[in-house]
């Protein structure tokens, strides 16, 4: 599908312009994170204790969101509305994502969840949340969104797989900077793993992991195919789903895919506390 590391072929100028503005604004928290914690401030993420990710992972970002994203009106896959402000108290780890995608979301989502259950054995599951929240709102329905969770059982309870209007699922990705198109299915196309009816439409899409704390301030994003690795879950139904470049990315993950200890580092630095992988893994 796409490469997370590399700029998308016709991709907007306008999401290249808004990361040269969020690296800005991550090189500005960075330095003031550094002068606080000469001062010798303590508590909060970076301050102390557990560090902050290297820039192998992903990207430090300082920014409070604003008021008209985080109450943008989504619903949950129980048909449910809420909102980013909802969670506001919770760190968040925020994965944009689609039910029908053969390349990178089946795998995205097997490591937000093996991510969510480390979480919970940590007894860290209060404190954090996890959003699956789709780029394709005409097809994911609260009910595909409900049998697409049902497939990555025992399904965390604090992970939520969210859909909205197309106009507000656009303006919460653009601001995020998510670049995602329509594009023509292939041919023979494929066939919804749930209704078994063939798909009339595919959608490129950027992928990426976001990270919020707690005051609603994002603070990381991740980029790159996740590395889904040995004893991590992948659903039969999903891998079956898989095309050839999702069968690649599952098997052969590129150099800078993203792993599960890369979440739980960036968890963990959020909350202050060290998170270890889950028992099994």
């Amino acid at each position: 599908m796409l490469s997370r590391r590399a700029r998308i072929p016709g991709e907007p100028a306008t999401k290249a312009a808004r990361w040269t503005s969020r690296l800005g604004v991550a090189t500005v928290a960075v330095a003031l994170a550094a002068l606080t914690a000469g001062c010798g401030s303590g508590g909060g993420a970076g301050s102390s204790g557990v560090p902050a990710p290297s820039s192998s992972v992903g990207t430090q970002i300082d920014g409070a969101i604003p008021a008209d994203i985080s109450h943008l009106p989504v619903t949950d896959q129980d048909g449910r509305q809420t909102d980013l402000a909802a969670f506001r108290g919770k760190v968040l780890m925020i994965s944009d994502s689609m039910t029908l995608c053969q390349e990178t979301c089946p795998l995205d989502t097997a490591n937000l969840v093996q991510t969510a259950h480390a979480v919970d054995q940590a007894h860290e599951g209060a404190d954090v949340e996890f959003l699956t929240i789709t780029v394709d709102p005409e097809r994911d329905t609260p009910a595909q969104l409900a049998a697409y969770r049902r497939q990555y059982a025992p399904t965390p309870a604090n992970w939520e797989a969210l859909t909205g209007t197309s106009a507000d699922v656009a303006k919460l990705w653009k601001y995020f900077g998510v670049w995602y198109q329509k594009v023509p299915e292939g041919s023979p196309p494929a066939k919804n793993w749930r209704t078994g009816q063939p798909l009339t439409y595919d959608i490129d899409h950027a992928d990426e992991i976001f990270f919020l704390d707690s005051r609603d301030n994002e603070r990381f994003v991740i980029n790159g195919a996740a590395h889904v690795a040995a004893g991590t879950r992948l659903p039969a139904t999903m891998q079956g789903f898989l095309d050839s470049d999702g069968l690649r990315n599952l098997q052969q993950p590129q150099d800078g895919s993203w792993t599960v200890s890369d979440a739980l580092q960036t968890l963990g630095w959020l909350l202050q506390r060290t998170i270890g992988p889950p028992s099994g893994s």
